[in-house]
């Protein structure tokens, strides 16, 4: 039993809490006072079963002052008391569904209706969610009564070196956490919406900066269900979010009003259940009438911005420029009462913009002339093809790929780290990355869907973090009650052991000293009839002498 017989012990017995105190490998390390495995067999075989169960106890206080003394941080702390309920409220519904297993009567009792693919989990602590162990009604930990009922302290070992084996699991997956022995691993980090934003002192595991690797790897794993909820968010939480990147950006009132601005159009266009026809070559933001472009293609669909057309307008023109009103790519072309045209065989790759006109000529000579703008995308997204806003909830799509959605986030924060300086200063010499504004429509539009990518990016590292600090905090939790469980046993039977050899050296002395009582008392009887003997002589002969 490695764990059992490669540890310290204290002269005395003292609370778990101060064993676990005096040495980290194990309770026993020196050779001296060993408990073999046979004296362990030999207590825990004498034990009946009620003597077990109130032996193999470790209640709350005991637990968590073990943990606070191992100096967990106060997330991975919360988790643990919230593993203690969990373990608590999973024996409560094993009694509740239990079908055909007797309760007993005892308050304390750790007895658990289980079903037969439960009972044979239970048998296994790798497979049994909670390592072995159970919480009784009045909510100690102990064993479930598999263990307890075992005659071979085998089935004791197994759970104990599980729990070993658990825990040097944790400590390869999580090296950094809490639980990881005493290292350094209070870091300043981030507790709501970024790095530095609401800092105080948690481990690497609630802080650490995470590659692309490890993100696509969790989404990987995740299901459909759980992948849409963590590309969507409450629209209130989206723009307490985006007013925190207003600050680390420094943006100024008109800048701010910019992006708020867009960001109202893409919730109009959600009501309104209007479509935007923006290709990956260009945006096409405005509302005047319905648009579309490509690279060598434009095409124009004014028709249900004109309505009423019969008796009122005599013909529409349009024309395609690189600046509002001009037609230098396209010149001005009569197209009658049709409501929508289409241009092909353009080249419009290499324009930063792109201007479609129309005229609509009323009867009585009159003129309107409208104008929109298409955005040259450079190969960026768009913000209409990936961000929808309505129904109170804001949502993005991952766009061409998940790990494209990430690199595209890291690349929003590495702008950045790059435009302030370590103390958190914007940088203005020529050797910082321009800092990014949104002074017009196209920057606002670019700025908004940088925010929510990285916005979107925290919310999934936030999931997360959460997992792995959950998974971390159960193993922590299952391995120190069980650790503890173990000093109690091992100091119980090395007290029991030390007691038994106190008791047989005692009746040894005891039997010695009657021995030696026993030879006195022969000694003095034999001197008494010596002592007899003689005066029966000597009376004998004075006898003898009188006679003559």
């Amino acid at each position: 039993m490695p764990g059992l017989l490669n540890a310290p012990a204290p002269a005395s017995s003292p609370p778990p809490t101060a064993a676990m105190a005096a040495g980290r490998g194990g309770i026993w390390s020196s050779k001296r006072d060993v408990i073999t495995f046979d004296q362990l067999q030999k207590f825990w075989s004498e034990l009946p079963f009620q003597a077990r169960q109130e032996l193999l106890r470790i209640d709350k206080q005991t637990l968590f002052e073990q943990a606070r003394r191992n100096l967990y941080c106060s997330r991975c702390n919360g988790l643990l008391l919230e593993g203690f309920s969990q373990i608590v409220m999973y024996g409560k519904s094993l009694q509740q569904e239990g079908a055909g297993v007797h309760l007993s009567d005892r308050a304390g009792s750790a007895s658990r209706a289980l079903s037969d693919s439960e009972s044979d989990d239970a048998q296994d602590p790798l497979v049994h969610p909670w390592g072995g162990l159970a919480a009784t009604r009045d909510g100690i930990l102990t064993l479930v009564d598999y263990f307890i009922n075992a005659r071979s302290l085998k089935a004791l070992q197994n759970v104990f070196d599980s729990a070993r084996a658990r825990e040097h699991e944790r400590e390869l997956l999580y090296p950094d956490a809490c639980g990881g022995g005493g290292r350094g691993w209070i870091s300043q980090g981030m507790t709501n919406y970024g790095r530095g934003h609401g800092t105080r002192d948690t481990c690497a595991l609630h802080t650490a900066r995470l590659s692309c690797d490890t993100l696509v790897d969790f989404w990987s794993a995740l299901g459909e269900e759980t992948r849409t909820l963590l590309l969507r968010m409450k629209e209130e939480d989206f723009i307490e979010r985006l007013m925190y990147r207003f600050d680390s950006k420094r943006f100024c009132r008109d800048c701010r009003r910019n992006v708020i601005r867009e960001f109202k159009e893409l919730k109009e266009l959600k009501r309104m259940r209007r479509e935007l026809r923006c290709t990956s070559w260009f945006c096409v933001a405005d509302a005047a009438f319905q648009y579309e472009v490509s690279e060598d293609m434009v095409q124009a669909d004014w028709h249900q911005s004109f309505t009423d057309t019969v008796g009122t307008y005599h013909h529409f023109e349009w024309a395609i420029g690189t600046a509002e009103g001009k037609s230098d790519i396209l010149e001005f072309e009569d197209v009658g009462m049709n409501g929508k045209v289409q241009a092909s065989g353009l080249d419009l790759g290499g324009l930063s913009s792109c201007f479609i006109t129309l005229r609509a000529w009323k009867l009585d000579g009159r003129c309107t002339e409208l104008s929109v703008k298409a955005h040259a995308l450079k190969g960026k997204p768009c913000v209409h093809r990936r961000l929808m806003i309505g129904d109170g909830f804001v949502t993005i799509t991952k766009g061409e790929s998940i790990r494209s959605f990430f690199e595209h986030a890291e690349e929003a924060e590495e702008e950045d780290d790059d435009a302030m300086d370590k103390d958190g200063n914007e940088l203005d010499g020529d050797g910082a990355r321009p800092q990014k504004h949104a002074k017009s429509p196209e920057l606002a539009r670019e700025f908004l869907l940088d925010a929510a990518t990285v916005i979107f990016k925290e919310q999934v590292e936030k999931a997360f973090r959460e997992g792995t600090a959950r998974q971390n905090a159960h193993s922590i939790f299952v391995s120190l009650a069980l650790k503890l469980l173990e000093i109690v046993f091992i100091l119980l039977a090395k007290k029991s052991s030390q007691l038994r050899s106190r008791l047989n050296f005692l009746k040894k002395k005891k039997m010695k000293n009657v021995k030696k009582k026993r030879e006195e008392r022969g000694g003095e009887q034999k001197s008494e009839r010596k002592s007899l003997e003689e005066k029966r002589r000597q009376r004998k002969g004075k006898w003898g002498r009188e006679k003559y």
